[in-house]
């Protein structure tokens, strides 16, 4: 018998080994996806759910009674108006309700139910749950929650989260529930495991057809190729294999390197699709409030045009633009109250106002790719006298985008109208921000922002 030559021998390892390594790469590559896909969503609907108890007015709840004549009242469709917009907000969302505790313990009723997408189930006004099966709903009436795992009930299975909806003494009458069906989870996974399996064949294919030419001079460019595809498996999709072999294991890291793009392509759609999810929300917190309605927008431009100045790279204003959107984000967790309050403030409200830039870092710290930019959202009310919040950071201590964003958000602030006072004529604005050049904001950056509004007047 005519034995096996060596280079067969090394290519038929050579293709086995790829092909194992692929297989074993794309397993725990969509292993980790599944598990990012799975908290991105309760992350998102777990904010949706707090978005939605924060336009739902407890008070206005409280007149509907949980019984099926209420149907037919202003209250109860005024209140499914709304429940049906934050449906609509995302496709994966199935349906929003509200719910009211009864005298029994872990009985609960529904009040009110947007309906689901297909229309196939709605609970009427004053319908009995039992959510004794529900560890995570039943703190719902304390603080925001959402589901660790699928539920199942009568209507189906569930990834849900839940928030309680306050009246004007800061009470929680009732809580509101947001349902994304298992349906919907499945059809996201295996949309994600098409890619992945298209990726995997055609890894395997692609070493099949290069397998049998591979075998002189193959042990360096291997090994590159061997801790390339080790660095993805660990989750760095941007690493590139560079070999300069030209020949078969050329090809091999080229399709590698597009392989990783793909996925790269992939991350990077998941990733703007949430940060358009949260810049919804960040959009329709402030329409909410007339007064604050464009006031993102505004502030993204001024702080564009300053970094734009001061020479920053192209990535670090596309950081700066996609979180100065959310600077505002953690005012989510400040009651409405204290938000839309016509009056001066209390000591114990201003703390609570105080509160949203750690808020609002907290709400995106799991976004790994907007974390270099966590900062802004910490420090923008930090001020160079030390007299800023959350932590009195001074001068230098302040990152310098926190900076630009802070003189973009003082200035817009006082050229609009808030409930407590009229707009600021641009001028006397400008005064008040160079009067506090070192105290409040940096002073180079004043100097530049100044210069920016001055090529934005119209000759």
């Amino acid at each position: 018998m005519k034995r096996m030559g060596f280079q067969v021998k090394l290519s038929i390892i050579f293709i086995t080994l790829i092909v194992i390594i692929l297989m074993v790469t794309t397993y725990f590559i969509y292993c980790g996806a599944i598990m990012q896909q799975k908290e991105e969503l309760r992350g998102k609907i777990l904010d949706l759910a707090k978005l939605a108890s924060m336009l739902i007015d407890g008070d206005r709840h409280s007149q509907v009674k949980p019984v099926m004549e209420s149907q037919n009242t202003a209250p109860y469709n005024e209140i499914k108006a709304v429940l049906k917009k934050i449906r609509d907000i995302d496709p994966v969302i199935d349906s929003v309700y509200t719910m009211v505790k009864t005298g029994k313990k872990n009985i609960w009723m529904f009040v009110v139910d947007s309906g689901d997408r297909k229309k196939a189930a709605t609970a009427y006004c004053g319908e009995r749950y039992d959510i004794s099966r529900f560890p995570d709903m039943q703190p719902a009436f304390d603080m925001p929650s959402v589901d660790r795992e699928l539920t199942v009930d009568k209507w189906g299975v569930w990834l849900s989260s839940y928030a309680p909806i306050y009246n004007r003494e800061g009470q929680a009458v009732a809580i509101v529930g947001l349902d994304v069906s298992g349906r919907s989870i499945r059809q996201m996974q295996l949309l994600l495991a098409k890619r992945f399996l298209g990726v995997l064949t055609f890894g395997i294919i692609l070493s099949l057809l290069m397998g049998w030419l591979v075998a002189r001079g193959i042990t360096q460019p291997l090994r590159s190729l061997i801790l390339g595809v080790r660095e993805v498996e660990g989750g760095n999709l941007q690493k590139k294999v560079n070999i300069k072999s030209k020949d078969e294991i050329q090809e091999l890291a080229s399709a590698f390197n597009k392989m990783t793009a793909g996925l790269q392509e992939t991350q990077a759609k998941l990733e703007r699709y949430y940060l358009n999810t949260i810049q919804s929300l960040a959009k329709a917190l402030e329409a909410k409030d007339p007064y604050t309605r464009g006031h993102s927008e505004r502030v993204t431009r001024y702080a564009v045009g300053i970094a734009q100045r001061l020479g920053f790279s192209k990535e670090e204003i596309k950081l700066l633009e996609d979180i100065c959107i959310l600077h505002d984000i953690g005012k989510i967790g400040v009651p409405e109250k204290i938000l839309t309050k016509t009056g001066a403030l209390s000591e114990d409200e201003w703390k609570v106002i105080k509160m949203h830039p750690i808020i609002g870092e907290d709400i995106l710290k799991q976004i790994e790719f907007l974390k270099p930019g966590l900062s802004i959202i910490r420090d923008h009310h930090e001020r160079p006298d030390g007299k800023g919040y959350p932590a009195g950071l001074k001068k230098d201590e302040i990152p310098l985008l926190a900076c630009i964003v802070a003189v973009a958000d003082a200035f817009d602030a006082m050229v609009s109208d808030r409930p407590y006072r009229k707009a600021f004529p641009h001028d006397e604005a400008i005064r008040i921000i160079k009067e506090n050049k070192d105290l409040q904001f940096d002073s180079h950056i004043v100097d530049v922002f100044i210069d920016y509004l001055t090529e934005q007047k119209p000759a």
